[in-house]
């Protein structure tokens, strides 16, 4: 039996999960408890989300930008995703440099910083530059899927997407009033 699961599911998959996530760690903070496990998740779930958005809108300009090494890039590997794909900061000069997007990734990167830190180390930082962190990260990828993903979807998934970004502005502006 074939199993395919597509890029889009996963996009959409880890844009929904930051969303996912926020319902509870904001439910127990307004109850004065803190929920370090959902901002965990928040954190790798917006970073991955970026991480694919990234690679999606690359993948529209043309399939061998998603490859780490673009001299090593085969249709073949392509079709099967068998491949090293671009890194963060890469991609992001790629969209910038080839693909002419003007999107900032202040927030993005440093979100993904702390992404970083969770998976290989340990995330030292204050609670209220997080959050200012995530607030801004939320708004710099709504931005970049209204300006430059949307396009490219099929009409259905321009829906789902269109509900994740009102969610992700619902809850910055949630996350932005809260009281540290």
């Amino acid at each position: 039996m074939k199993y395919e699961l597509f890029f889009l599911n996963n996009i959409h998959d880890s844009m929904e999960m930051v969303n996912v996530e926020l319902d509870p760690f904001l439910d127990l903070y307004s109850e004065g408890c803190f929920d370090d496990l959902s901002l965990k998740h928040i954190i790798l779930n917006l970073a991955n989300c970026l991480e694919l958005l990234i690679k999606y809108r690359l993948e529209q300009e043309h399939w061998t930008l998603i490859f780490f090494d673009t001299n090593k890039a085969k249709y073949s590997n392509y079709l099967d995703g068998d491949f090293v794909s671009v890194d963060i900061k890469s991609g992001t000069y790629r969209l910038k440099n080839i693909c002419d997007v003007k999107c900032s990734f202040v927030a993005c990167t440093q979100i993904y910083q702390y992404r970083n830190r969770l998976m290989h180390y340990t995330l030292n930082s204050t609670f209220e530059q997080i959050i200012k962190d995530v607030v801004e990260a939320m708004g710099e990828v709504a931005e970049f899927v209204e300006i430059e993903i949307m396009q490219y979807l099929p009409e259905k998934a321009q829906e789902d997407f269109k509900n994740s970004i009102d969610n992700y502005r619902k809850y910055a502006k949630v996350l932005k009033e809260l009281k540290m």
